[in-house]
């Protein structure tokens, strides 16, 4: 019984101990499983969090990309944020780069991180807009260069091939009569050993110097050609000194200073009347349309309020001045009216004293100086030259013919001109020089006007005024082109020659026992001098003792010593010309 006892506890310890075991190792394995459910706790908190990390991100990433985009679009350059000059949009709208982005021009096509450094540059006008305190017209300062803007697109090495333009516009007349005015457009470029034409200004290195507000007043330009040589040319009617000209800024010109109102353009006038009349927005059956609703686009108004009444009295107008038109053309009168309500919009701005004239366009030389700021016949070089001002350099001499007739036969490649043609001061000179055995051989029969009858009446060029060309800055004229001298066709008097001997015989005949060589004494180019006035009403002193014996004048009143010397001016003349306005006392 001992031993069985004995037995059963030897037996009964090796069960306790595995019992032990057991129990620790359930405990062991218990713990194992609350640690791993505790790391996959942790890495589902981790998941979700990262998911909701990656979701918060990627919905505010989407949010980002939405809110720059937004402020990269038209819609809130024009009404979010640039409201402040509401006649940008509409012009926008209207140009060949409707399609294109604000920011694309004015912040570049530059990357993201930039374009935001660039946009965070652009809240130091907020002030200005949220305390309305800037000044108009705005003028975009912050303008990328075109190398990250234009250049993007347009290349400059390309080189373009001539364009042939059509330009149809109509005479302020009673029957609207229309014109087409055709002329070849060299636009060229690429290599600036090669270019030439209206791209030549940017394939060589053109700079300049630019007063005034909106930098339309040239005063000094440099070039450099390709083979290194520089020119500087000074407006000679405000010359800059040396100083000045070392101390101030000197522009590259690029793509922007010919296109600047690439995206923003605003048409004159007459220029949107004669589109409106091609379209048949306004008829042109309609007598004295052009006239009229140019005249009435063109008048000044204190505001667009004032404009817009305005243009509600045209009916009014034509009931007044043609009452026969106003019944017979009733509809087209009244279409006439809506349009140019349209269009007043369009040259009269919001904002008071604001008009498409406070947006100089620099494309062209017929309505703002653009070409004429540099080609203007007064920046000249310190060898007399001045740039040159040849028609032919960017277009072709222009053609017009009558609306419906033959269009001109323009050549298709530029012609060999005699050397005097290619003389930086030809434009200047060949009115001089013009004469009919020199120019018919080209030109055909030479009648000088403005009917476009032949190459020399070409209205396009003679009928137009230039009032920013000045041909006779390399050439002061010796007398003042007033007066009857106005009047005379430059040939008229050189006869071929540049600068003929001023004698005033040339021209005028004088009679017989006239008053001296001196034509100057009596003469002035718009009448008399006021001696001679005084001898032609009478006025001149009279001579105080008989004539008797005494007909030789000279002998007590000669100019160079005489009892009572006569005055100098006198000194041509001969004591039977004294008479002419000395008369005796009576």
């Amino acid at each position: 019984m001992a031993n069985q006892k004995g037995n059963a506890e030897e037996e009964s310890q090796p069960a306790a101990a595995d019992n032990g075991q057991t129990v620790e190792g359930e405990a062991a394995k218990n713990q194992n499983n609350s640690s791993a459910q505790t790391r996959r706790a942790v890495v589902r908190r981790a998941a979700i969090l990262t998911a909701v990390f990656l979701a918060g991100f990627l919905i505010l990433g989407v949010i980002a990309i939405q809110v720059w985009e937004y402020s990269n679009s038209v819609a809130f350059c024009s009404n979010t944020c640039h409201d402040v000059h509401p006649e940008e949009p509409g012009a926008y709208l209207d140009s060949y780069h409707a399609r294109v982005k604000c920011t694309e021009c004015h912040m570049g096509r530059t990357g993201t991180i930039q374009g935001i450094f660039l946009k965070i540059g652009h809240f130091r006008h907020l002030p200005e807009v949220i305390f309305n305190n800037y000044d108009r017209p705005v003028e975009s300062e912050t303008l990328r260069p075109p190398n990250e803007s234009c250049e993007r697109c347009h290349w400059p090495p390309s080189f373009h091939g001539d364009t042939v333009l059509d330009v149809r516009h109509y005479l302020p007349d009673e029957q609207n009569s229309a014109k087409n005015t055709y002329l070849t457009l060299r636009t060229g470029g690429g290599d600036p050993n090669l270019g030439f034409g209206i791209h030549w200004h940017i394939s060589n290195h053109v700079e300049y110097i630019a007063t005034g507000e909106q930098k339309q007043d040239i005063r000094w330009v440099r070039m450099t050609l390709p083979d290194g040589q520089t020119i500087e040319y000074n407006d000679v009617t405000d010359p800059l000194t040396a100083e000045e000209i070392a101390a101030a800024e000197k522009k590259p010109m690029d793509c922007v200073d010919c296109h600047n109102r690439a995206g923003h353009p605003f048409p004159s006038p007459p220029r949107l009347v004669d589109d409106s009349l091609a379209t048949g927005e306004i008829s042109s059956d309609l007598p004295w349309a052009k006239k009229e609703v140019t005249e009435i686009l063109s008048a000044e108004y204190p505001d667009q309020e004032t404009a817009v009444q305005a243009v509600e009295t045209l009916p009014q107008q034509y009931t007044a001045d043609y009452p026969q038109a106003a019944v017979e053309y009733g509809p087209e009168l009244e279409q006439a009216t809506v349009t140019a309500g349209n269009l007043i919009t369009q040259v009269v701005f919001e904002e008071p004293g604001i008009t498409w004239q406070s947006f100089p366009d620099n494309i062209g030389h017929k309505t703002f100086p653009g070409c004429f700021r540099c080609h203007d016949g007064k920046h000249v070089a310190s060898d007399g030259s001045s740039i040159r001002l040849h028609c032919n350099i960017c277009h072709g001499i222009p053609v017009t013919v009558s609306a419906g007739g033959r269009p001109p036969e323009l050549p298709a490649t530029s012609l060999q001109e005699p050397p005097s043609h290619l003389d930086p001061n030809f434009m200047a000179d060949h009115r001089f020089l013009a004469s009919e055995a020199e120019c018919s051989g080209c030109h055909g029969e030479m009648t000088f006007g403005v009917d476009d009858s032949n190459f020399c009446s070409n209205s396009a060029c003679h009928g137009v005024a230039w009032p920013e060309v000045e041909l006779n800055a390399a050439f002061p004229h010796p007398i003042p082109l007033v007066g009857k001298h106005a009047e005379v066709w430059c040939h008229d008097c050189h006869q071929g020659v540049a600068k003929p001997e001023y004698v005033c015989g040339n021209c005028h005949q004088p009679p017989a026992n006239h008053y001296g060589n001196e034509c100057e004494t009596c003469h002035t180019p718009i009448g008399w001098q006021e001696s001679a006035t005084q001898s032609q009403s009478g006025q001149a002193p009279p001579i105080p003792h008989a004539l008797e014996e005494r007909e030789d004048c000279l002998a007590c009143h000669d100019p160079a010593g005489g009892i009572r010397p006569a005055p100098a001016n006198h000194a041509d003349y001969t004591s039977v010309q004294c008479t002419g306005c000395h008369k005796p006392k009576q």
